[in-house]
């Protein structure tokens, strides 16, 4: 066989494996896509029925053809009426040609065989369990012996079950009907293309297990994160933290949330880390779509870095009136009652200010211009606000620490108005647009601990990196005494939040009023010392009274 033979022979192979592959170890980047979509209409079934083809359509779709990987949203295709039992990744079952699980993940495993893309699903998985076998969970076996987990399967490109994550922080009334396992999950799977995956869901993302582990101890730097969530003002919308968290542990964030606005439920995202987003939006009505990015590779990628295009702001200009999201409902942040806040002047211009909670401080200065008056709109009210401590909770499911230096919007001068917003039946407009604003603040040492930019305009958004500068004076990884500096370096007409947010992730446990969480009492709990107490104050009365009836009766005798 001659040279141009083999010449030839080589480039057929390689297409040949290109066309199975779109990315390689060797490239610098990767092709991901994560969809928003609502949950489907019907009875539970029927939900995931419709879901299930919905899926199938997608991963079958043209829009899926250059991709590597694809991230759906949790909760859509999940329900109890259909749980699956869900393989471990070490058994390299591929449920296409073993139908032995729900009829979802069959077809499904087979759509994602015929695309030849790895995908990340959630769904509700069930397990049997008794006396001496099954998980360990911090629920006991239910009666019927089955019990059931909010669970990521993940897919590789010939639709194996690669990988398996069973949620650890569940939501309100997910506690009452699943199962949490004592020692969280630390999930991840290896690619073919080089790159290696951490993940974990929705409410996850507040706490150390298993979201700080996968990127502090396994040194995770592409994240997926399939979600439900239902966003608080002025700190937790979707896409606010999705980015900050992103950006605080400058790791690529594939964000994949339900849709359903008017409850609180929207906002996706492909986020790289201190660049910011890729490609992410969030919605007024529910919708379905697909956001697509080529992500820079981080982790066992040596060659040369992928070049993002560079960012480029349009030019400002003063707007009385700007787009604004009503729409979407949202939680209100019932911590910011206990901060300690100054409400700024209706008509403020520039505003110099050191605040305190106790012992942490935050230096503010902030400065806006006169766009134009209006008595025909109403407009915002703003307050600095400054806090550290653990009496705080996470949209009032689980206890929290946090530090906080912040400026936000408030409908009134009213301190409850704050994380709100104004209806679209009150016309607003920004009589005033900021300049500048910088906060800075010295953020105590801890052994855990996330401090992250906090930002967003009036369309729910967070600003674009390029809006703002971020510092650390040590960086706030070493985990001593950190100085954090935010500032916004370009002028902006609508500001809902400008925050440095910090979490110190609390060991205080919650326990969901659940039987399983409570603490089981033993002799030296207070509660036991009370009692102890009660029983020998009731022996001594009994034994006075004893006493004095023995002396009663003597007397009465000798009389």
């Amino acid at each position: 066989m001659n040279v141009n033979v083999l010449r030839l022979l080589f480039i057929l192979i390689a297409l040949a494996i290109h066309t199975e592959q779109l990315s390689l170890p060797t490239d610098s980047s990767y092709n991901a896509a994560v969809v928003e979509l609502p949950v489907q209409v019907g009875t539970p079934r029927e939900r995931v029925e419709l879901a299930k083809i919905l899926y199938m359509n997608i991963i079958e779709s043209n829009d899926t053809a250059d991709l590597d990987i694809l991230v759906f949203p949790e909760y859509v295709l999940s329900n109890r009426d259909s749980a699956t039992f869900v393989p471990l990744p070490e058994q390299n079952v591929i449920p296409c040609f073993e139908p032995d699980y729900e009829m979802f993940l069959v077809e499904i495993s087979c759509a994602v065989r015929a695309r030849r893309i790895y995908v990340v699903l959630n769904l509700a998985e069930k397990e049997l369990c008794g006396a001496n076998y099954g998980s360990d969970t911090w629920n006991p076996c239910p009666a019927n012996g089955v019990r059931y987990f909010n669970t990521i399967v993940v897919l590789d490109r010939d639709g194996r079950v690669v990988s398996r994550y069973r949620k650890s922080h569940l939501w309100r009334q997910e506690y009452k009907s699943t199962s949490v396992l004592r020692q969280p999950d630390m999930s991840t799977f290896d690619t073919d293309f080089g790159v290696t995956f951490g993940h974990f869901i929705c409410f996850d993302m507040l706490f150390y297990e298993p979201a700080m582990r996968l990127v502090i101890e396994r040194n995770i730097t592409d994240i997926i994160y399939p979600t439900y969530w239902f966003s608080e003002l002025p700190f937790l919308g979707a896409v606010q933290l999705q980015e900050g968290w992103a950006f605080a542990n400058d790791i690529n964030l594939l964000a994949a949330d339900g849709s359903d606005p008017a409850g609180k439920t929207t906002g996706s995202g492909i986020y790289a880390g201190r660049a910011g987003r890729l490609s992410a939006g969030i919605f007024e009505q529910p919708t379905q779509h697909m956001f697509k990015a080529r992500v820079p590779k981080r982790s066992r990628y040596t060659g040369e870095a992928f070049e993002l295009p560079p960012k480029v702001l349009p030019a400002f200009s003063q707007q009385l009136i700007t787009p604004r999201y009503t729409a979407l409902d949202t939680f209100r942040d019932y911590n910011v009652d206990i901060f300690e806040t100054r409400l700024l002047a209706v008509d403020f211009l520039n505003v110099t200010q050191r605040l305190c909670h106790e012992d942490f401080c935050c230096d503010f200065e902030v400065e806006r211009s006169l766009i134009g008056n209006s008595a025909d709109y109403a407009q915002y009210r703003y307050r600095l606000g400054v806090y550290h401590g653990n009496e705080t909770t996470f949209i009032r499911v689980d206890r929290s620490e946090q530090a906080v230096c912040a400026v936000f919007a408030c409908t009134s001068d009213e301190l409850l108005s704050c994380g709100r917003i104004f209806s679209a039946a009150q016309p607003t407009a920004n009589q005033y647009y900021f300049r500048h604003i910088r906060i800075s603040g010295l953020f105590p040492a801890a052994k855990r601990r996330l401090i992250m930019p906090s930002t967003l305009d009036g369309v729910m958004l967070p600003l674009d990196v390029a809006q703002y500068t971020w510092s650390e004076s040590p960086p706030a990884k070493q985990l001593q005494d950190s100085l954090i500096s935010l500032e916004l370096t370009a002028p902006k007409n609508d500001l809902l939040t400008f925050a440095i947010w910090a979490n110190y992730f609390t060991e205080l446990p919650t326990t969901h009023n659940l039987d399983h969480f409570q603490p089981v009492p033993s002799p030296s709990t207070p509660g036991n010392n009370n009692n102890n107490t009660s029983n020998a104050a009731a022996s001594s009365i009994y034994a006075a009274v004893s006493t004095l009836c023995l002396l009663l009766l003597a007397v009465a005798l000798k009389a």
